[in-house]
C-alpha cells in the first residue's frame, strides 16, 4: 500500500532520532538541513528518498501551517499542500479558508469564479446561458475530485465541451464526442462508438444525457409523458451499457440528470418510479459491478435548476463477464 507523504515524514523523524538529532520537530529538521551534502545524501538513500525530494519537499512540511499539516495528516497529497501553501503566501487564499475542510475540498481550492464549494452540501452555481450545459464550476469539481492529474476523462456526450476544457486545465488527458458537438475539443461521434474507442482506460466518465422534455422533443412522440418515462429510463440504461466499457477497474461515473417535477395524478395513483428513482434503479442494473459511490446535488444560485450527480464506481474485477 503506497504511503502518504504524512507517513514518510514521520519515518524521518524518527530515522533523525538515529542521528542522534533531538528536540522540538523544527529543531530536529533544522538539524537535518544543517548536514553536510555527502551525510545529508546519504541519510535520504537509507530512506529511500531522492535527496532533492527530502530536503525542498518533505522537510519544509515542518514550518508548514496548522490547516495544511492537519490535511496532510487526512491525506492531502504534498504537491497541493505546497501549492496552497505559495497561494497562502501570496495572499491568495487566508488561513480562514483552509481551516476544517477535507482534503477534496482542498484541492479544488482556490475557487475560480463560478467555482463551487466542495465542502458545501449543496453545489451553488451562476447562471449559464447555455441550454442545459454543465457549469464550468460542477465540471471542474468533478474533475477534481475523481481524478487525478494525467488520467483520462472522458465524456460521451460532451455537447460544449465542458468537461473536457476544465479537465485539460487541470492536468488530465480529455476527450469529448457528440453527435451534434457545440464546442471546438469535441468530437463528432456517436456514444454507440465508443466501446470500438477505449476499453478499461478511463478514470472518470461523465455522461450527460437530454433530459427528460428533451428527449421527448428529440422524438417526437405525441403519448402522455407518463407512458414514455419508462422508455426514457430504457434508453439511460441503453447509454450506459455503452460507455460503460470505456471505464478502468475502480473508475468513476458520473451519471448528470434532472428529474421530472410535474407529476400527473394519474402517475401518483398508480405509483410509478417518479423523481430520482428511476435514475438510481437504471445505474443499479445495468452491471453487479458498479456500484454506488457518491451523490452531489448542483443548483443554479437562484434556484431556478438543479443538476443530480449520481456516482458510481467499476469493481476490481472490472466490468467483464
Amino acid at each position: 500500500m503506497k504511503r502518504g507523504a504524512w507517513q514518510v515524514y514521520e519515518e524521518v523523524l524518527r530515522a533523525a532520532q538515529g542521528l542522534g538529532l533531538e528536540g522540538e520537530e523544527r529543531e530536529v529538521v533544522q538539524g537535518l538541513l544543517a548536514l553536510p551534502r555527502e551525510a545529508f545524501r546519504t541519510f535520504a538513500q537509507g530512506l529511500g528518498l531522492k535527496p532533492k525530494y527530502l530536503r525542498h519537499d518533505l522537510l519544509p512540511v515542518a514550518f508548514l501551517p496548522e490547516p495544511l499539516r492537519e490535511a496532510l495528516r487526512a491525506g492531502l497529497p504534498l504537491w497541493h499542500a505546497h501549492r496552497l501553501n505559495r497561494l497562502l503566501r501570496a495572499g491568495r487564499l487566508a488561513l480562514e479558508d483552509l481551516q476544517g475542510r477535507p482534503p477534496e475540498a482542498l484541492k479544488a481550492l482556490p475557487r475560480e469564479e463560478g467555482g463551487v464549494d466542495l465542502g458545501a452540501p449543496v453545489w451553488l452555481y451562476p447562471e449559464d446561458p447555455r441550454p442545459e450545459a454543465l457549469a464550468p464550476g460542477v465540471a471542474r469539481a468533478l474533475v477534481a475530485l475523481y481524478s487525478l492529474p494525467g488520467e483520462l476523462v472522458v465524456d460521451p456526450m460532451a455537447g460544449y465541451g465542458t468537461v473536457v476544457e476544465e479537465a485539460l486545465g487541470l492536468g488530465r488527458r480529455a476527450w469529448g464526442g457528440d453527435t451534434c458537438p457545440k464546442g471546438p475539443r469535441v468530437e463528432r461521434a456517436d456514444i454507440r462508438d465508443l466501446p470500438r474507442r477505449f476499453q478499461g482506460e478511463a478514470a472518470l466518465l461523465v455522461l450527460h444525457p437530454p433530459t427528460f422534455a428533451s428527449w421527448l422533443k428529440e422524438e417526437g412522440e405525441k403519448a402522455p409523458p407518463e407512458e414514455r418515462y419508462a422508455a426514457y429510463v430504457e434508453y439511460l440504461q441503453g447509454l450506459l451499457d455503452y460507455a460503460l466499457p470505456a471505464l478502468r477497474p475502480g473508475g468513476r461515473l458520473v451519471l448528470v440528470v434532472r428529474p421530472r417535477h410535474a407529476l400527473s395524478p394519474r402517475e401518483w395513483a398508480m405509483g410509478r418510479d417518479f423523481f430520482l428513482s428511476p435514475f438510481e434503479r437504471a445505474l443499479a442494473e445495468v452491471s453487479p459491478r458498479l456500484r454506488p459511490f457518491h451523490y452531489h446535488l448542483a443548483v443554479r444560485r437562484d434556484g431556478g435548476e438543479a443538476w443530480h450527480l449520481f456516482v458510481a464506481e467499476v469493481g476490481d474485477g472490472g466490468l467483464g463477464g
